[in-house]
C-alpha cells in the first residue's frame, strides 16, 4: 500500500535557520525610528517547537522594558511566521545601550581630526603582493625539489645550490657584493612594511557616514571631485576655462577670465568652488585655493557714461500781487 504524499517524508528546520530569522526580526522591531542591533543569537529546534535567544543593544534613553517587550514580541511573530514552528521560548537580554549619534557635520571646525568611522579604505595591494609571492613560492619550491631530490632519490646537489654555499663561504660581511645585497634587501623589506602599514588608495576621498546606513562607507574619487569643480567654475559667467588639481588635504582651482569684472568674477568662482566642496559631504573638507588670470584679450569693462548735471534755469513762481495803495 502506498503511503500518502504528506506521509513519505517530513520538513527539518535547521537551528541556524531559526536563528537567523530571530536575529532579523530583533532589528525589525521599531523603536521610535531607531532599531536594535543584534550582537548574537542562540535557537534550539525540538519538533515542532522552537526556544530562541538574542542579545541585543538598544538605543538611548529608552524604555528598557517596553522596548525590549517590543523587540520580544517582533521575534516571536516572525519566527512562527517564517518557519512554521511553535515558539515556546522568546528571550531577550539587553546587552548594553548606545547614545543615538547623528551624522557628522561637513564643516568640521579648525584643528578637528577626521572622523575614527569614515576611513580611507585599505587597499589590497595586489601589484607588490603577486610578485613577491610569485617569486617566494618559486625559490621555496626550487630549494625543496633539489633537497627531495639529494634526500630522497640520491642524486647529486644541484650546482647552482653548490655554488652560492662556496660563494657564501669565501665571503664575509665586509665584501662589496654582501653589503650591496644587505642594502637592497633592507630597502626592498621597508617598502614591503610601508606597504602593510600604510592604507593606500591615494586616489580616493572618505566621505562622512550617514547615520543609519551601518558599517557602509562611501569614497570619491580624486578626479571625480576635480569634474566637479570644474563644471562649477566653468559655470560662472565670464570664466572660459577651468583646471583644477585635487590633493588629500588642498585643492587648487586655475580659472581664465574672458570677459566681465575681475573681481566679481574671482569671488563668483570662490562661491561656486565652496559650494561644490560642501555638497560632496567629505569627512574632512578640502581646503580650496582659487587663482584667477585674464586672457591675453581681456579687456577692463568701460564704466558706464554718467548724465551731466543739469544747469540751473530760471526760477518761476506765481506772479507778484499788486500793491494796496491808499485812496
Amino acid at each position: 500500500m502506498t503511503a500518502a504524499p504528506a506521509e513519505r517524508g517530513r520538513t527539518v528546520v535547521a537551528d541556524r535557520a531559526v536563528r537567523r530569522i530571530a536575529e532579523r526580526a530583533a532589528t525589525e522591531a521599531d523603536l521610535g525610528g531607531r532599531r536594535a542591533r543584534v550582537t548574537h543569537g542562540t535557537a534550539a529546534v525540538h519538533g515542532r517547537h522552537a526556544d530562541v535567544r538574542v542579545d541585543v543593544r538598544l538605543p538611548y534613553p529608552a524604555a528598557l522594558g517596553e522596548t525590549g517587550e517590543r523587540v520580544r514580541s517582533r521575534m516571536a511573530d516572525r519566527v512562527a511566521e517564517l518557519s512554521g514552528l511553535t515558539v515556546r521560548a522568546a528571550t531577550v537580554r539587553v546587552q548594553s545601550l548606545a547614545a543615538h549619534r547623528t551624522a557628522p557635520s561637513p564643516h568640521p571646525a579648525d584643528g578637528a581630526g577626521p572622523s575614527r568611522r569614515a576611513r580611507r579604505p585599505w587597499s589590497g595591494r595586489r601589484v607588490p603582493a603577486a610578485p613577491v609571492a610569485l617569486v617566494g613560492t618559486g625559490a621555496c619550491a626550487l630549494l625543496l625539489y633539489d633537497v627531495l631530490a639529494v634526500h630522497v632519490a640520491g642524486h647529486d646537489p644541484a650546482a647552482w645550490r653548490t655554488d652560492a654555499v662556496d660563494w657564501a663561504a669565501t665571503h664575509g660581511p665586509g665584501d662589496t657584493p654582501v653589503v650591496a645585497g644587505g642594502a637592497v634587501a633592507a630597502v626592498l623589506g621597508a617598502w614591503l612594511l610601508w606597504l602593510a602599514l600604510t592604507p593606500g588608495l591615494r586616489g580616493v576621498l572618505p566621505m562622512a557616514p550617514v547615520p543609519g546606513s551601518g558599517p557602509q562607507r562611501a569614497v570619491l574619487e580624486r578626479s571625480a571631485v576635480a569634474e566637479l569643480l570644474r563644471d562649477a567654475g566653468t559655470a560662472v559667467p565670464g570664466v572660459t576655462d577651468v583646471r583644477v588639481r585635487c590633493g588629500r588635504r588642498r585643492v587648487r582651482v586655475r580659472a581664465r577670465l574672458g570677459f566681465g569684472d575681475r573681481t566679481t568674477t574671482r569671488t563668483a568662482v570662490r562661491t561656486a568652488t565652496a559650494t561644490a566642496l560642501d555638497a560632496l559631504g567629505l569627512t574632512r573638507p578640502l581646503k580650496p585655493r582659487v587663482t584667477l588670470r585674464p586672457e591675453p584679450h581681456w579687456r577692463p569693462p568701460e564704466p558706464a557714461p554718467t548724465a551731466p548735471p543739469a544747469e540751473p534755469g530760471p526760477v518761476t513762481g506765481p506772479p507778484p500781487l499788486p500793491k494796496e495803495t491808499d485812496s
